[in-house]
């Protein structure tokens, strides 16, 4: 066999391996997203305190096969962006809630379209000193029904066949005492280098309670014109650790007027539902 015969099989063989990967890539994520919307959890967050010690938390399974959960602790702590990161180790300055919480099941089997409550309860320690603790429900996938039965492999290639088992969770907070947070806008800066503007916040946070709400965007585009609303963001938290918060709102217009003034608000949800978390404005000059 010639080099160059051999260096044309080569770079074909390349080729196809290259293929094959981004075709495993685009399938990884595609089964991503379908297992994203596999399970509805309700309520997505809980808040226990000394009056409130139970709760329940439900799991839907919305696919067409059984799906098995193990319900275990995590620990995690928020990052600026609104992600988190795991924490592989803590201590009592994590506040950390699991100790205090125990829940049953600890794994699950849920059917097709059926659906199981978790039962969270908590024992309050006496000399627990004031402020928020926090553990996350994990949800974790173990079996997803699904099996390489029938999957028939011909001739002398390969069958690739993907079964995710991604995992979910939700936040858990343990509260004593006062509430002493106080949030606020320190900054807000207009995007206008997409197709559509975004808002760029800031969300400052301090205390030892977590704040959580929604992000509203006012316009008024002149003396005559009237307040529209034009963009929000829900699912606001900002954790005990969390100093700044950094949002970013796509506004529903193509773009805002030179003078129009803009106003963010931060409206309390859930238990701050009725409360205003804090405000900005600003007139637009660009």
């Amino acid at each position: 066999m010639t080099n160059r015969r051999m260096f044309k099989q080569m770079k074909l063989k390349s080729i196809i391996l290259k293929s094959v990967l981004l075709w495993v890539i685009a399938g990884v994520y595609l089964f991503a997203s379908q297992v994203q919307a596999s399970l509805m959890i309700t309520p997505t967050r809980v808040v226990l305190d000394e009056r409130n010690r139970t709760a329940d938390v439900t799991l839907l399974n919305t696919t067409t096969t059984t799906n098995v959960y193990r319900i275990q602790w995590q620990q995690k702590a928020q990052t600026a962006q609104g992600g988190y990161i795991d924490l592989e180790t803590h201590t009592d300055a994590d506040h950390i809630a699991s100790d205090m919480l125990r829940h049953s099941p600890r794994k699950v089997t849920i059917g097709p379209g059926k659906y199981q409550r978790i039962k969270l309860r908590l024992r309050l320690p006496a000399d627990l000193p004031d402020g928020e603790y926090r553990s996350h429900l994990l949800m974790k996938v173990v079996d997803t029904g699904v099996t390489t039965d029938g999957v028939v492999s011909e001739g002398k290639g390969a069958k690739l066949m993907l079964i995710p088992r991604l995992s979910f969770s939700i936040p858990i907070m343990v509260r004593k005492g006062q509430n002493n947070s106080t949030t606020g806008i320190a900054s807000l800066e207009l995007n206008t280098q997409e197709d559509k503007p975004k808002l760029m916040v800031d969300v400052t946070h301090q205390g030892d309670f977590s704040s959580y709400g929604i992000l509203t965007v006012y316009m008024k585009a002149n003396d005559s014109s009237p307040v529209e609303k034009i963009g929000e963001a829900h699912n606001i938290a900002l954790f005990r650790e969390t100093a700044l918060r950094k949002a970013s709102i796509p506004l529903q217009i193509d773009q805002v007027p030179a003078g129009a003034v803009v106003q963010v608000v931060y409206d309390g949800d859930d238990e701050y539902e009725g409360q205003q978390l804090g405000t900005a404005a600003f007139t637009y000059e660009p």
